[in-house]
């Protein structure tokens, strides 16, 4: 049934990867409804890579740890979080709710604080809270799912694409960095990316130094390090390997800012994780490293990236129970740096690296 309101909030919480991917069903919704307040509820640290989006009105800054059941908080303290959020929902007096985290709190969230229409997955045994429980599909990229939220009200799909909104500032001050850093605009520029939230989707770094290392060679490429400052101590272990002259901006650049720095990039090259998902909005080229996690949900989204994965008999699997990631150490050298190879033959056919 087609949907009508003039208050519309969205939930989806947390991850940078999961974030960016709500971009196009931010922006058909806003299309849909032009006229209408649309609020987005997130948490601070991922709502960074929407910085400057058009489609929303309002960010509401969301802590997930205070009601999930995952976290080490007390029962008490959950349910003064949970208190909380019903109480700023139900005072805004929203007329519909896409809740777009799969959780069963947030879908209990929205219809205790008495919203109308309330649109979500049905997944976790949540259909009967919701007005318009939609199907979620694990064999179709996570896009998708969002858009079929959309779908479920009548709202047409007039775009997929992804976009992000770096400022001018920003830009400037990592072509300043860049620049003092010694980086030319003729260099091959590449982004690795070796961090991941869980340990089972991470790739050996010996083997990120190995394919660094005849880059280097071959290309004088250089490399850009971003992530927290818990991830500078990785590109320390692969600069040991080289050195590789790696520019680390781990714990320095911010997570908008790396927005940015991706533009400046050439390729990105690394494993499944948000700052994969944030250069291909950007609309870098990725050479992506998939193991526990399905690319069929979670691949770079758009054209002209290439994904290289092992589909073992346990795979897809959930990442922070497997033991020995076999997924990944099965993905050799040679055939990610043939995959980058080709990648860099294709974004630069007629550069000659000296």
């Amino acid at each position: 049934m087609k949907l009508i309101a003039k208050k519309i909030l969205v939930m989806r919480y947390r991850f940078i990867g999961d974030t960016v991917l709500t971009v196009p069903f931010l922006r058909n919704l806003r299309e849909a409804y032009p006229a209408a307040r649309i609020d987005l509820m997130i948490e601070p640290f991922s709502g960074q890579v929407l910085e400057g989006c058009p489609y929303v009105d309002r960010v509401i800054p969301f802590e997930f740890r205070t009601i999930h059941t995952y976290s080490s908080r007390s029962r008490r303290s959950k349910a003064a979080g949970m208190f909380h959020y019903w109480k700023l929902i139900k005072a805004e007096g929203y007329d519909a709710a896409f809740v777009l985290k799969r959780s069963l709190s947030s879908a209990l969230l929205v219809l205790a604080a008495g919203v109308p229409r309330r649109i979500g997955f049905d997944t976790e045994g949540r259909g009967l809270l919701l007005t318009d429980p939609v199907r979620y599909r694990h064999d179709q990229h996570e896009v998708e799912n969002f858009l079929d939220c959309l779908r479920a009200v009548d709202v047409p799909i007039r775009s997929t694409s992804l976009e992000l909104w770096p400022s001018p500032e920003n830009e400037k001050k990592i072509r300043t960095l860049l620049s003092d850093a010694g980086w030319r605009a003729d260099q091959l520029k590449i982004v690795v990316h070796a961090a991941a939230s869980l340990p089972a989707k991470q790739w050996p770094l010996e083997r990120f130094a190995e394919v660094m290392k005849k880059l280097k060679e071959k290309h004088h490429a250089r490399f850009v390090y971003t992530g927290s400052s818990e991830d500078a101590v990785l590109y320390q272990e692969i600069e040991k390997r080289g050195p590789f002259g790696g520019l680390n901006l781990c714990g320095i650049t911010s997570v908008y800012e790396n927005i940015s720095l991706y533009r400046a990039a050439d390729l990105f090259f690394g494993v499944d994780s948000g700052p994969m998902h944030v250069a291909a909005a950007v609309g870098v080229p990725v050479v992506a490293l998939f193991g526990p996690t399905d690319e069929r949900k979670w691949r770079p989204w758009g054209e002209g990236h290439t994904i290289i994965t092992r589909r073992l008999s346990c795979a897809p699997c959930k990442p922070h129970k497997c033991r020995d990631n076999e997924c990944m150490r099965q993905i050799g050298v040679d055939e990610a740096l043939d995959a980058v190879e080709k990648k860099i033959k294709q974004i630069l056919p007629k550069v000659h690296f000296h």
